[in-house]
Parts: C-alpha cells; sequence; structure tokens
C-alpha cells in the first residue's frame, strides 16, 4: 500500500540523518532518530505550539514532582498535567485564561521549582542512556515505530469529533478566556474535560492549536508508561522495548493522534497508574495521594477512563497498605478535586452530572429523558475472545477505519496472554488488564474505547515472553505487521494526509479546504473581521462549528433544540419561518452545504437579502445585511 511506502521513506530519512549525527556529533542512534522526529514535529505542527507544549510539560512535571519527588519526570508530568487540568476546570467559567495568565503562572512554577526539574531531567538523562545502553538495537527500532506513530500529529485538527466539539473549549479560552458551556448548543459540552482542558492551556499560549505536540506529549508518556509497567512486571530490558514497539506499532496509537479524542491520554495515565500498582509495595500516604491523583485526573478526562482507573486503584487495595483514616478522608478529597469538576459542574446546571449520558435516569430538560445510545457500535460482545478477533479483522464493523484498525497483537499474542495468567509474577496485571479491555466494551461494542487496554495488555505480554529469540522474532514481526496496517487506523492516514502536510510544510490551508471546507470559512471570517453575530452552519451532518465557540450553531443533533426548531422551518417552503429562526437566534453569518440546502433554507437567505461572500469545496458562506456594523461588514 501507497501509505506504507510513505512510513518506510520516513523511516529510511530518520534513520539516514540518524546515522550522520552519529558520525559528525558522537550521537546514538536513537538520539537521532528521536530527535529527527522532534524536529519534524517543529516544522509541520508549528515552533510556537510545540514550545508551548513543553511549557505546560515542565510546569506539570513541577506540580507532580512535588507528590512523586523520585519518581521518573514522565510519571511527574502526567500526574502534574491531571492535576492542572483538574484545577482549571473548577475556573474554567471564570474569565482568566489569557495567555498573559497562564503563561506568567506557568513560568512562575517552572522557576519556583527549577532544582527539583534540574535533578529530575539529569537523572532522566541518565536513566535514558542505561535503558537505550540494555538493548541498543531494540530500543532503536521502537523509537522509530514511535516517531512513525508521531506523523499523526504532524496533520492539522481536521477529525470529525474534534470540528464539531472538542475544539470549543480551547477556542472558547483563547479568544474569550472563559468557557461557558451551553449544553443546548452542544449537548457534550459539560462532558468531563481534562483532555479537552490540556489542549487549550499550549493553544492560549501559543495563539494557534496545539494538538500535534500535545498528543506527541502523550505518545511519549504512554512509551514510558508501559516500559515501566512491563519493568515492574519483571521483564528484561530487550521486553520492555519490545512493549515500547507494540504499543506504538497499534494503528490507532497513529490514527488517535491525528485527533483530539481522549484514548491517548487516557492509555498513558493508566500505564502509569498500573506501573504504579505493579511495583514495589507500598504503605506511605504520599504513594495513595499519588494514586487518588492520576484515578481522579482520569475520571476528568472520562467517565469511561475513570472506571477503567477503579479496576487499577482495586488492585492496589488488594496489594498494598492502606493509609489510616484520616489519610484515606485526604485521599478521596484529591481525587473528587482532580476529578469533580465537569461532573458537579453538570449536575448544577443541567441535574445530569454525566450528561448527555443516563438521562434517562436523570432527566435534565436539556435533551430528551432517554438514555442515550448509538446504535452503529451494538454488534453484540459475543464470547469475548471471538469479538477480538472480528475487531481485528473486521474493524470497520467496530470503529470509523478499514480492515486491521486494531493491529494484530491480540491475535498474534494470545498464547503469550494465556501464559501471562499461568505465571505468578504476571498473573494479577494480566487479570487487571483483561478487565480494562473488557469493561469498555460491555456496553458498547467500539474498538477505540478498548485501546488503552490493548496498550497496557502489550506491556503484559511482551513481559510474560520467555527470554528467547524466536517469541522476540514474533513481537518484532507483530510490529511491522502493525505498521504495514498503520494508515488503516484513521481516514486521514488512509487518504494521504502526512504526505501533504509534508509536501505544503505544515500549512493546514489546503488540507482545510480538501477535508473540511467549514474551517476554510471560519478563517475567511476572521480575516475578514467578520467577528459580530453568531455563525449558523446548516448542514445537519458536518455540524463543525466547534472552533467558533459561543458563536457557533448547528442545527445537527448535537443541538436538540435547534434540531427541532429547524425541521419545523424546513416544513415550511415559504422560507418564512427560517426568516424568523435566523433572527431568534441572532445569527449574522450563514454556512450552507450546496447539496443538502433545503428550498426553504434558500427561500429564507434570499428574503434576508443575505451576500454571499465565499465558496470553498460545495460549502458557502452567506453575510446577513441586516447585521449591525460589529458583525464585520
Amino acid at each position: 500500500h501507497g501509505r506504507f511506502g510513505e512510513l518506510v521513506l520516513i523511516a529510511l530519512v530518520a534513520l539516514g540523518i540518524a546515522a550522520a549525527s552519529r558520525r559528525l556529533r558522537g550521537w546514538g542512534i536513537a538520539d537521532g532518530v528521536a530527535g529527527f522526529f522532534l524536529l519534524a514535529l517543529m516544522l509541520f505542527a508549528g515552533v510556537a505550539p510545540f514550545f508551548a507544549a513543553m511549557v505546560m510539560a515542565l510546569a506539570a512535571a513541577a506540580i507532580g514532582g512535588t507528590l512523586a519527588p523520585r519518581q521518573p519526570v514522565s510519571l511527574q508530568i502526567i500526574t502534574g498535567s491531571l492535576l492542572l487540568a483538574g484545577t482549571l476546570g473548577w475556573l474554567l467559567r471564570l474569565p482568566l485564561h489569557h495567555r498573559w495568565v497562564l503563561l506568567p503562572i506557568l513560568v512562575g512554577v517552572i522557576v519556583l521549582r527549577r532544582h527539583a526539574l534540574r535533578e529530575v531531567l539529569c537523572r532522566t538523562r541518565v536513566q535514558w542512556r542505561e535503558a537505550v545502553g540494555s538493548a541498543p538495537k531494540l530500543s532503536v527500532f521502537a523509537v522509530l515505530v514511535l516517531g512513525l506513530a508521531s506523523t499523526g500529529s504532524w496533520i492539522p485538527t481536521l477529525q470529525y469529533d474534534d470540528l464539531a466539539y472538542h475544539l470549543r473549549l480551547p477556542w472558547q479560552l483563547m479568544e474569550q478566556a472563559a468557557s461557558l458551556p451551553a449544553p443546548d448548543q452542544q449537548i457534550w459540552a459539560l462532558a468531563p474535560w481534562a483532555s479537552d482542558v490540556l489542549h487549550a492551556v499550549p493553544q492560549v499560549i501559543a495563539g494557534s492549536e496545539a494538538r500535534g505536540p500535545v498528543n506527541a506529549l502523550w505518545l511519549v508518556l504512554i512509551a514510558t508508561g508501559v516500559f515501566r509497567f512491563a519493568a515492574a512486571l519483571g521483564a528484561a530490558a530487550p521486553a520492555r522495548w519490545l512493549a515500547v514497539a507494540l504499543a506504538a506499532s497499534l494503528p490507532l496509537t497513529a490514527g488517535l493522534a491525528t485527533s483530539m479524542q481522549t484514548e491517548l491520554l487516557t492509555a498513558a495515565g493508566l500505564a502509569w497508574l498500573a506501573a504504579l500498582v505493579a511495583g514495589p509495595r507500598q504503605a506511605g500516604l504520599r504513594f495513595w495521594l499519588l494514586i487518588a491523583a492520576l484515578a481522579g485526573g482520569l475520571a476528568a478526562v472520562k467517565l469511561t477512563a475513570g472506571a477503567m482507573a477503579a479496576v487499577l486503584v482495586l488492585w492496589a487495595l488488594c496489594r498494598h497498605r492502606w493509609p489510616p483514616l484520616p489519610g484515606i478522608a485526604l485521599v478521596v478529597l484529591v481525587a473528587a478535586l482532580a476529578g469533580g469538576a465537569s461532573y458537579a459542574q453538570a449536575a448544577w446546571l443541567t441535574g445530569n452530572p454525566v450528561l448527555p449520558l443516563f438521562n434517562g435516569v436523570f432527566q435534565s430538560p436539556v435533551m430528551a429523558p432517554a438514555n442515550f445510545s448509538d446504535p452503529r457500535w451494538q454488534a453484540g460482545f459475543g464470547s469475548g475472545f471471538d469479538l477480538l478477533w472480528r475487531m481485528t479483522f473486521d474493524s470497520p464493523r467496530y470503529v470509523e477505519s478499514h480492515h486491521g484498525a486494531a493491529g494484530f497483537v491480540l491475535v498474534a499474542c494470545a498464547g503469550l496472554w494465556l501464559l501471562a495468567l499461568l505465571q505468578a509474577r504476571t498473573r494479577a496485571a494480566a487479570l487487571a488488564c483483561t478487565a480494562l479491555l473488557v469493561l469498555p466494551l460491555l456496553p458498547v461494542q467500539y474498538l477505540r474505547y478498548a485501546y488503552p487496554g490493548i496498550v497496557l495488555m502489550c506491556a503484559v505480554v511482551a513481559a510474560a515472553a520467555p527470554d528467547r529469540r524466536s517469541l522476540q522474532v514474533l513481537l518484532i514481526a507483530t510490529c511491522i505487521l502493525d505498521v504495514g496496517f498503520m494508515a488503516n487506523g484513521n481516514w486521514m492516514l488512509r487518504s494521504g494526509a502526512v504526505k501533504d502536510t509534508v509536501r505544503h510544510l505544515g500549512d493546514a490551508a489546503p488540507l482545510m479546504a480538501r477535508f473540511a471546507p467549514e474551517r476554510s470559512l471560519i478563517a475567511a471570517m476572521r480575516t475578514a473581521g467578520a467577528t459580530g453575530g453568531n455563525v449558523l452552519l446548516l448542514d445537519r451532518t458536518d455540524a463543525f462549528a466547534a472552533e467558533l465557540g459561543r458563536r457557533g450553531r448547528t442545527v445537527g443533533w448535537y443541538a436538540p433544540r435547534l434540531e427541532a426548531a429547524a425541521t419545523r422551518a424546513d416544513a415550511d417552503p415559504s422560507g418564512r419561518t427560517w426568516h424568523a429562526l435566523l433572527q431568534a437566534e441572532g445569527i449574522c453569518h450563514v454556512i450552507v452545504r450546496a447539496d443538502t440546502l433545503t428550498p426553504a433554507q434558500a427561500a429564507a437567505l434570499q428574503q434576508t437579502g443575505a451576500l454571499l461572500r465565499l465558496t470553498v469545496g460545495g460549502r458557502a458562506w452567506w453575510s446577513l445585511p441586516a447585521c449591525d456594523a460589529s458583525a464585520g461588514h
């Protein structure tokens, strides 16, 4: 497949540059490969977003280091990131999130903790050299595969859920310094938002989207977490690097790097939580506070992530000594503060703490009193083993992808999973990771939700494998096969978006015009100064209004009230009902899709005297002259 050829070419360039750096500067090959992909990330995702994400990472390490002073820097970063997101989650409605507020705070935290940061970074440098030296060839292989997975982070943000939902919070913070959730306009507005907050922080600082560098950071934290988890299970150095390569080679790893979905952050948090639980037995309060920060933070990422974290907390309760009663109260408080912001505000504003889920139970008036479900992903659980087989070879039935999107780890390493269940040193981890894999598939058979469990299972099977060359060859072959199917993990990778990004040196405009013309029109609005009044996207399918923040309106299912109003308006062919609806919603600009524009909508645009401003890719931007001058015309 042509996409696999592109990855081979990128790999050869990375290895060639690494070899040259070794001759010229004396760098190790693994160092050179890592350096190549870091430079590529800066080139294609943007220098300012890259450094803004690094500032956030350093500040997170400074924060997390207070709970984990002698732990690896990656654990400090993931802990600090979740605590940062949890804290900001309680403050989102306040107009505090300016660049010159967030940046000085983060830099101040870094300066205040500079000595501790210097110490942990120096220790990390030594640990990196030791890890690479323990398995020189396999470390290069693992870093190369991780780098290939990171190519998904080069692509601009064009995923459906990002354009319809996830970008809403970052753009509100960047443009208005506060986020005012409006569940009547976007029913997911009060869903757990920690991941979107962590995408928002560097975006506010850089003044442009930072999804790519943030996702690259999550990939590094996944790799280090899997490495550490495998080590805690007694894996030798080669097996640890193979665990990293297995997790990185999963087609969904690269696929998720193209989006703002929560599973990369979830996998990173769970990997480090599992590494802590599987490590030496602990009894101190600091250990349990660290567990609470990670578990509570994961609950702030997603309800499912919180449920998966609970599995590992249960394992911890069985393995480690509990703190005294006052300590337990403090642990619960930390978990609630880290993870409770979205649930508390959703309950306060709508009466349903998990809106739009379980509304048949909570009966919030924001939407219909029925439990949310997506029938597309109700294929049935079956025997479990049968489901994993079907997810591997019939992936489009279980996720928006092509065949092989799950990778082949679950099939190729099934024997090693059974071996892990039989071995005393890996049995508990195998049981816990099996639960992580199965739990999110019980209510809905959606492959993406199982991804964090698959990532952790990579560490378990690698740790369970006997130290034999034949098994190493099996794991390496599985990685190579997965890389061959890497483009099948996401439609953008399959369609050549990486190649186009490289060709245009990171310029997002051509890809936006090709894949999401709405983004091109919204960018044109900003350029023209059309920043007043609300903007309505009339297509019910492509409801890509998230980056418009409070100004965005859609008639898709995300906005039940407007969807119902649009249905009533379409029933009036005269267009007068649509005309009244546009006025009632304060609409100054309309984006239409030519092949879905209804007669009633066309009549309303004619009645309002709307002016055609720009057409891109079958989408058109119309301005309503009745709006005042602040609307930008």
